[in-house]
């Protein structure tokens, strides 16, 4: 790992983080430190030098007071030196100093009033009138910035403090005073001392002493910051991965745990649980209830006597045990499958002390086993299905080679028979005999062999279908209208389906037709009201037609075997019937249900698809 990635990691740690917030408290507390001791210094300059000036103004204007005294004394014959001796003396000492940058010293008089030289700048005016306003005018001493240059200006001012002096000036401006300007008093300011010391190069001094300082102190104070942050951050490496290698040690041992269990527990020697592993599905499927419990008083569910008994001989011989299932109830009232494994364990004397092991849910695996169980019993009831459908069309298929050679064998006698018939018929119509009831009878049976060979013969034979499209409910009326049942029988109809249907209308003429016989067949002629009701209606997209009538009923062990061929509980039924009619109903793709309940009739219910034709239309 590079030097910058190294570093880049230390500053992203929260040991970095808190250096990084150190350097800023260091910054600021360095800026507060250099700012105080700029302060400080520039108090100082002020305090020290603004002193230092003043001290000196007042041995100039000490000494001039002095010599206006004495001048005043020896009568100014005596001592020829005028007035303005402060302001001219101080002008030669300025022109004699030339341009400095030590300090620059001016006497100034007082504005509107004075005798030579009035003040240079409007701040000094505003000092020098201030100080004139004043009954005990005091020294001033302020920082300005003048002509672009700081300067510290301390202006002195000058009293008139002998009579002397006041005489001086009331002679120099007579004419002004006759003019109308004041004249001066005793102890008024005449004037004053006007020292500015240039700050320039003791502010850059100052500066740069300053920002050194605080520099000095933020690289200590950063020093010593890194210092003991470089040492937590190893300390807090070290620590952290040592952490991480307990962590991902814990993490090997809690996956390879969970991997092979849910939940742990201990038994004593009394084989009495003591412990269980807490959190997670343990709290739910092992509790605290359960200490000092056995198995036997634990697991009430899903264990049978022949597994208790193995049970019971594990733990007695002290053997392991593994995959000892029972069933478990949760407090929300789910049930789930529990699998539990475990070991004897032995103190270092080899004296039994009880049973340590794992236990997991099962409930999936169960889930998993009884879903292939069902799987595997849908697939042999498939498998069983397909082969009864095999057998039965070999079935149908023998059958139909059997109906069709008994239907040759089988027409040629009983078209001899009905040419007979008819000759006898004819034959005793001729001689005046009555043979009309038996050969009837005759004649009938005929016809019933007759249809018992075609409906072989349809059964066996599944012809194509020729559908056309139409309107179920107006073709149904049609069929009705045809349809001659007993006087005694109502037939009525309800038709509410206003779709279309792709049938065959002669093989669905011949399913409505059987089931309307079936029907009035069902139903005893003394047996109460005898009322056939067909309706029809649109469920979604599919048509469906009924057919209830009042008889009987279908009984309960009678009714699965009603669609099998060949069976009847007519004693002049061929069992080819309703067969036959589901056979032409799932040719068609529909479905065909019987519901019936004894006393009180039976209700087959069609159902078919409406045409693509009408799906379209709906859209």
């Amino acid at each position: 790992m590079g030097r910058i990635e190294r570093f880049s990691r230390f500053l992203a740690s929260r040991s970095g983080q808190g250096f990084i917030l150190f350097l800023c408290l260091s910054q600021l507390l360095a800026a507060g430190i250099g700012f105080g001791f700029y302060q400080s210094n520039l108090s100082w300059f002020a305090e020290h030098k603004s002193e230092e000036k003043i001290t000196a103004l007042r041995l100039v204007d000490a000494f001039v007071n002095e010599y206006a005294d004495l001048r005043g004394k020896l009568s100014a014959t005596a001592a020829p030196v005028p007035a303005t001796f402060r302001q001219e003396a101080i002008a030669s000492f300025a022109k004699a100093q030339g341009n400095t940058n030590e300090f620059r010293l001016l006497w100034v008089g007082v504005p509107d009033r004075a005798i030579k030289t009035l003040p240079s700048d409007t701040e000094m005016t505003e000092m020098v009138a201030g100080l004139s306003s004043e009954a005990k005018p005091k020294p001033v001493t302020r920082e300005l910035d003048i002509a672009g240059e700081h300067v510290l200006r301390t202006v002195y001012p000058s009293v008139a403090s002998g009579q002397t002096c006041v005489d001086c000036h009331n002679q120099l401006q007579a004419n002004a005073i006759k003019a109308g300007q004041a004249p001066w008093h005793l102890n008024e300011v005449m004037g004053a001392f006007v020292i500015d010391v240039p700050m320039g190069p003791f502010l850059t001094s100052n500066l740069i002493e300053s920002s050194g300082l605080a520099a000095a102190i933020f690289f200590i104070l950063g020093t010593i910051g890194l210092t003991f942050t470089l040492s937590h951050y190893r300390k807090t490496e070290e620590r952290e991965a040592a952490q991480v290698r307990l962590a991902d040690s814990e993490a090997r041992f809690r996956d390879f745990a969970e991997a092979t269990s849910d939940w742990f527990w201990e038994q004593d020697e009394n084989l009495r649980f003591v412990r269980f592993s807490t959190g997670g599905k343990d709290s739910e499927i092992a509790s605290d209830s359960d200490i000092g419990k056995t198995r036997h008083e634990a697991v009430t569910l899903g264990v049978s006597a022949e597994q208790w008994a193995q049970h019971d001989a594990d733990m007695a011989a002290r053997r392991p045990f593994h995959n000892f299932r029972f069933m478990r109830t949760l407090p929300d009232g789910h049930t789930i499958h529990v699998s539990v494994s475990g070991r004897p364990f032995f103190d270092a004397q080899g004296h039994f002390r009880g049973y340590r092991g794992a236990g997991r849910d099962v409930s999936a695996e169960i889930a998993v086993e009884v879903d292939l169980q069902q799987r595997v019993e849908r697939r042999t009831a498939e498998l069983k299905s397909a082969q009864d459908e095999l057998v039965r069309k070999e079935r149908l298929s023998a059958l139909g080679q059997l109906t069709a050679t008994m239907a040759h064998e089988l027409r040629n006698p009983l078209s001899a028979i009905r040419n007979t018939l008819y000759a006898v018929k004819e034959t005793a119509s001729t001689s005046g005999l009555n043979f009309e009831r038996p050969l009837s009878r005759i004649e009938r049976s005929v016809t019933r062999c007759d249809r018992i060979i075609n409906d072989l013969l349809d059964y066996t034979r599944i012809k194509e279908l020729q559908r056309t499209t139409l309107a179920p409910d107006p073709w149904i009326d049609e069929v009705l209208s045809e349809q001659r049942v007993p006087a005694d029988i109502t037939l009525e109809h309800r038709l509410d389906a206003d779709c279309l249907i792709a049938i065959d209308p002669e093989r669905m003429r011949r399913v409505l037709i059987n089931l309307i016989d079936n029907a009035a067949q069902a139903m005893p002629e003394n047996g109460g009201e005898r009322r056939i009701a067909v309706n029809s209606t649109l469920i979604g997209k599919l048509f469906e037609l009924t057919v209830r009538d009042t008889g009987g009923g279908i009984p309960a062990d009678v009714l699965p075997k009603v669609f099998e061929p060949l069976f009847s509980t007519k004693s002049f039924g061929t069992g080819l019937g309703l067969p036959m009619v589901k056979q032409i109903i799932e040719q068609h793709g529909g479905t065909i249900t019987i519901t019936s309940e004894a006393g009180k009739g039976t209700c087959v219910t069609v159902r078919l698809a409406i045409s693509e034709q009408e799906e379209e239309i709906a859209a």
